[in-house]
């Protein structure tokens, strides 16, 4: 896991620019730095060493005219290392990074559809002067880029752009709005900051004299699965377990992130059935008192799986105070709610026990239908029988069913209602107006079925982008590494082939995994249906006089008030009645505006030193 940064073009790249780029990722990578440069290109590197820790695999690599950056990991290293032997290749180092490398020159960007892992990488190829940035397929690993007339500068982190492109860090104010409003992330393609763009889950970018070109390199293609529910249910568990397996290649100490939830609680009990060291320390966080709290949840998983030490992480509202700049900075664009403060404690914690790298459960919910609304999607797609099943399923589930149905066939003007209506009552009536009509990309293959569209659009579009990212921030800020064993193609395309009833039936979410892991993670997790996920007591926190305080300050500040973006007047009603009407709509309006401040001054000092 690293830090990398580039900028091709002319003029030539600076080399202290180049050096500023990768000291402002010092965090991604405290272990070695490294720059390369030549007449219209430069590239920088922070290195966390995970795989061979000896110098030989510090980066830039350079092999027969091409130059390497890339951070992340390539889990099947050792599979591709034999079959580049085997073609004539030789190496001189132990790591995955030279591997990357032989892999392009022998087979140009067809190594995307052979590697397995998570990247951001920078290729530079001096023969023809290309640069080719690509993502992993589902984006784990960030990279944002700047196009301007002179060129293309690159990097993992925001600021790394900023501190060599004169004129980056002011807010895209659309994106802003919609966030506050509507609790609507960025495309994507897109980011909080105006001129910046990211580059979105597998896809690369060729840039060739100036010329971009963006395209799609994997699409997730519906694949043969078992139709008899239990032999699915035994390929699921052969699948995850080689996974996990791949995942579990380091040189360094690991562990495992622990909610208490299904999916974590699986990760770490198909490490126990490997045998494997990772299985050793797992971290969680508690909030005691907290009717929420997954602390006893957490702890049964933790004694199935033979954990010998299960680390606490413990936020409170008074040392999120204490950490606001740090995380508001780490996080690099604004996010929607504590549960992150909680994640970034989670990796503090697993630093300073000297665990470097973590496998947690991102992307389970996705991949198998685990939010509730699935219930209704999963209806659907049964037909009168399946309609009849769900809104027979009692509790919340039903009403979560019901709506998805009534989704499916309200006309747009209706939904435009609902939209209004469930807005953020601290945004004025203008910016809920103008952002009613922002809505998601719908990517072309996501088609078909309902169930799978539903699930292709929350791992593409809605709502993993924004985890990963938070995840890669969260963990980043500590240099530690998190890997995710649900995200690996094979078993994505597995999932998003399965009928919707292997995958949501009788009320029940995740139906497929639950039995996968049945007999290995215990009966009351697997029994569990509600989502928590280091979940803070937000409403409690946020009430408290201190932070109520400093809320008012950031939001009734003249410089917020000037901008016409929130209702003021219902800001100093919840004030002076001593309750917040929606702690999470506050939530976003106070870190979207604690995000702004800190990056403007961020703006201001690196359009210094640029100039």
């Amino acid at each position: 896991m690293c830090g990398i940064a580039g900028i091709v073009g002319a003029p030539a790249p600076d080399q202290d620019v180049l050096t500023r780029m990768a000291q402002v990722m010092i965090h991604r990578g405290p272990d070695d730095q490294g720059l390369w440069r030549d007449g219209s290109a430069g590239l920088a590197f922070r290195r966390l060493a995970i795989i061979d820790l000896e110098p030989r695999s510090n980066q830039p690599l350079h092999h027969d005219g091409l130059h390497l950056v890339f951070n992340g990991e390539i889990y099947n290293y050792r599979e591709l290392r034999s079959e580049l032997q085997a073609g004539g290749h030789t190496f001189v180092t132990e790591g995955d990074g030279e591997i990357l490398i032989h892999a392009w020159r022998e087979w140009g960007e067809a190594a995307l559809a052979r590697v397995n892992g998570m990247f951001a990488m920078a290729v530079f190829n001096e023969h023809d002067g290309s640069l080719t940035l690509a993502s992993d397929p589902f984006g784990e690993k960030p990279l944002y880029y700047c196009d301007r007339p002179a060129g293309l500068a690159f990097g993992s982190d925001i600021r790394a752009l900023i501190t060599a492109v004169d004129g980056l860090g002011a807010a895209n104010e659309a994106a802003v709005q919609a966030f506050v409003a509507h609790d609507l992330m960025p495309a994507p393609e897109g980011s909080f900051f105006a001129g910046v763009r990211r580059l979105p889950a597998a896809h690369r970018l060729r840039w060739q004299a100036g010329s971009v070109t963006v395209t799609r390199y994997w699409t997730p293609a519906l694949v043969e699965v078992p139709a008899r529910y239990e032999d699915a249910v035994e390929t699921l568990r052969d699948l995850l377990t080689d996974s996990i397996r791949l995942r579990l290649r380091s040189d360094v100490p690991m562990g495992t992130s622990l909610s208490g939830g299904v999916d974590s609680s699986a990760v770490a009990a198909l490490c126990a059935r490997l045998g494997a060291d990772a299985r050793r320390h797992a971290f969680t966080a508690t909030f005691p008192g907290y009717e929420r709290d997954e602390w006893p949840y957490a702890e049964q998983v933790a004694r199935a799986a033979e954990v010998l030490e299960h680390h606490r992480a413990q936020p409170t509202a008074s040392a999120l105070a204490d950490d606001l700049e740090a995380l508001v900075r780490s996080q690099e664009e604004p996010f929607g709610s504590t549960s992150i403060y909680a994640q970034w404690c989670v990796n503090r914690v697993a630093r300073d026990a000297g665990i470097v790298v973590l496998l947690d459960g991102q992307g389970a919910d996705e991949l198998f239908g685990g939010y509730p609304w699935m219930v209704g999607t999963a209806a659907v797609a049964g037909g009168p029988t399946g309609i009849a099943r769900a809104v027979r399923a009692g509790g919340s589930r039903r009403a979560f069913a019901v709506r998805m149905l009534a989704g499916a066939y309200l006309p747009e003007p209706v939904i435009r209602v609902y939209r209004r209506r469930s807005a953020s009552p601290y945004v004025t009536h203008g910016v809920v107006a103008q952002t009613l009509d922002v809505a998601p990309p719908v990517p072309e293959f996501a088609a078909g079925a309902a169930m799978r569209r539903e699930l292709l659009l929350e791992s593409f579009v809605t709502s993993l982008p924004a985890l990963l990212r938070y995840a890669d921030r969260s963990s980043m800020a500590h240099s530690r590494e998190v890997r995710l064993p649900f995200l690996d193609r094979r078993v994505a395309e597995f999932a998003f082939s399965l009928p919707a009833s292997f995958l949501c039936q009788d009320g029940v979410t995740k139906r497929i995994l639950r039995d996968a892991v049945r007999g290995l993670v215990p009966d009351a997790i697997l029994a569990r249906r509600d989502k928590v996920a280091f979940e803070p007591p937000q409403a409690r926190w946020l009430a408290e006089p201190a932070w109520r305080e400093r809320i008012a300050a950031v939001l009734l500040d003249p410089s917020t008030r000037a901008r016409g973006l929130y209702d003021t007047a219902v800001i100093e009603a919840d004030l002076r009645a001593g309750a917040w009407r929606d702690h999470h709509s506050l939530w976003r309006a106070f870190c979207a505006e604690t995000w702004r401040a800190a990056f403007a001054r961020d703006s201001a000092r690196s359009a210094s030193a640029v100039g």
